[in-house]
């Protein structure tokens, strides 16, 4: 693992539930002080709750799926590829002997290979190895997508390790060949801070996210404050799309010029 990697593993460990709740709970029992002791305490429990409990993963989620469905037909769009971003590797699965996806880059992957077999263009899959893996993401994504789910791979990019860098390799690909305008495939809550980075990396971008959050009936009324860990899964991934966004308009996209290209 890359020390910047390594940094972030243990950012989003301290900082983002329930890592917060605990980095709460934990300066709570060092702190001397009675009163601060008691808020902290409070403070970590409390925060623990909200990221737990459905409603709150709902209301986070809400604001990020502001793309609605692609709309496909030969009117809708001038897209010249589609650009499906990795996710969710399956390290060392013991039944497929290696490496594989699964989850959400699945679900991505499945889309992708929809909207092909539906628009006919070419797909460019991008994910790199991003804990120091033998094998890229893009390639066990060309694998599933040929192989599983019957499409055709044009482009394979294995060196980004981020969002910002499936955008900013994945665009010097497409441009050396002449695409200035892609379908990009990620999932819903997650293609702001995606569509923004592939923008700014110099491509016309029609968003196609999947994976949108619905309302389980299992979640509804009461149900909807009793505590789940998966809502605390969906809490944590869009406070990590969230504040990914804004470390990216800070480290990247806060001083872009018009090269049509992020700074470095």
């Amino acid at each position: 693992m890359t020390n910047d990697a390594y940094i972030a593993a243990l950012l989003h460990a301290l900082l983002l539930p329930p890592g917060l709740s605990f980095t709460l709970l934990g300066l709570g029992y060092l702190c001397p002080n009675e009163r601060g002791r008691v808020v902290l305490f409070a403070l970590g429990f409390l925060s623990l709750y909200v990221a737990s409990i459905p409603m709150t993963a709902l209301w986070l989620r809400s604001r990020l799926e502001v793309y609605p469905p692609v709309t496909l037909g030969p009117d809708q769009s001038s897209a010249e590829a589609i650009v499906v971003l990795g996710a969710d590797r399956y390290a060392g699965a013991p039944e497929y002997s290696g490496d594989t996806l699964r989850g959400l880059g699945l679900e991505r992957l499945r889309y992708a290979a929809w909207l092909q077999k539906r628009t006919h263009l070419p797909i460019l899959v991008s994910g790199g190895a991003v804990l120091g893996e033998t094998k890229p993401e893009a390639a066990l994504m060309r694998q599933a997508l040929e192989k599983e789910f019957g499409a055709e791979v044009r482009w394979e990019e294995g060196e980004s390790k981020t969002t910002y860098e499936n955008a900013l390799f994945s665009a010097r690909v497409l441009k050396g060949v002449g695409v200035g305008e892609i379908m990009l495939v990620t999932h819903a809550w997650a293609m702001p801070r995606a569509a923004e980075a592939f923008e700014q990396a110099g491509l016309k971008v029609v968003p196609a996210p999947t994976g949108f959050t619905s309302k389980s009936a299992y979640e509804a009324g009461v149900l909807g404050w009793l505590p789940s860990a998966s809502a605390l899964l969906r809490t944590h991934l869009a406070l990590h799309e969230m504040t990914g966004r804004w470390w990216y308009w800070l480290r990247h996209f806060r001083n872009h010029g018009s090269s049509g290209e992020p700074s470095p």
